[in-house]
């Protein structure tokens, strides 16, 4: 199953595009059932032990992020690439809806793999997809094996506010992914003005980290053309300040990016081009 990703932009709608979209990407991922005769499977969050496993330097970047937005100060990676979470007593700042959101993954029953999809024409920064679902014979004990796929070369191509730029990072886009997968919410389905339930939840870990919210799921797509002829795509979200939650924005930080050098295949962006999702009114 295709879910997909924080990052709007990544058009998966994150957890939340259950349409035909999602359907072609179960017809076409062939999600496995598998009957297993032995011991129940290792869950929680891990490095993938695949050929797309993260590097040394993109754990790093993820261990680091993540116990910034969580404040978690003992989380890491074991040897086998494991999550882990250390005393979680030591907290130091960090949002707790993060780090309740952490504890549910890590001791879910499920399993998700981290993988690096380095400039990746299909995942805009992040997306998550379920890749089989094992029954374990003697118990019938339900294992669903998720990747959570990472494009760390995204963020760094990324225009825009400090302020913005921090709201949309790696840490709080994987976090994303796991709400799809873990809490199983979802992103609105076209709805251009819409936040989602996902997000909105990924807005109150922002208020706990003080950062700004992000306004709306879709990106806002604007077409120009150069003297040449040439057409040239830009995709934008805004994230507000408020004072309190629901309350009139305070403030406003704008994110650019240009989807021919982030994921110009990703499910939403190619929509909004070719006219199958409405544009986001001005």
């Amino acid at each position: 199953m295709t879910c997909a990703a924080d990052n709007s932009i990544n058009g998966y709608w994150g957890y939340g595009g259950y349409g035909k979209a999602l359907a072609l990407a179960l017809l076409l991922s062939c999600l496995a059932l598998v009957s297993v005769n032995a011991a129940p499977q290792p869950t929680g969050v891990r490095n993938s032990a695949g050929p797309r496993r993260l590097s040394e330097k993109q754990l790093r970047q993820t261990q680091d992020s993540l116990r910034h937005k969580s404040g978690f100060m003992e989380l890491g990676f074991d040897a086998q690439g494991w999550l882990t979470l250390g005393n979680r007593q030591r907290i130091r700042g960090g949002s707790a809806t993060a780090r309740a959101l952490l504890i549910a993954a890590v001791e879910s029953g499920n399993l998700y793999q981290l993988e690096s999809h380095e400039s990746s024409p299909e995942v805009a920064f992040a997306r998550i997809y379920e890749s089989a679902t094992w029954v374990i014979g003697a118990t019938g004990q339900r294992l669903d094996i998720y990747q959570v796929q990472i494009d760390f070369a995204d963020f760094d191509c990324l225009q825009g506010a400090r302020q913005a730029k921090a709201a949309l990072d790696l840490g709080l886009s994987l976090l994303h992914e796991l709400v799809h997968g873990v809490l199983k919410l979802q992103d609105p389905q076209g709805e251009p003005d819409q936040i989602g339930e996902c997000d909105a939840h990924v807005n109150q870990m922002r208020r706990e980290l003080q950062l700004p919210e992000r306004l709306y799921y879709h990106p806002h797509i604007t077409v120009a053309r150069t003297s040449e002829g040439r057409r040239i795509v830009n995709a934008s979200l805004v994230f507000v300040e408020r004072t309190a939650a629901n309350a009139q924005p305070s403030a406003k930080y704008r994110l650019y990016w240009l989807p021919s050098q982030v994921s110009p295949n990703a499910n939403n962006i190619a929509g909004l081009q070719q006219g199958t999702l409405a544009p986001r009114r001005r």
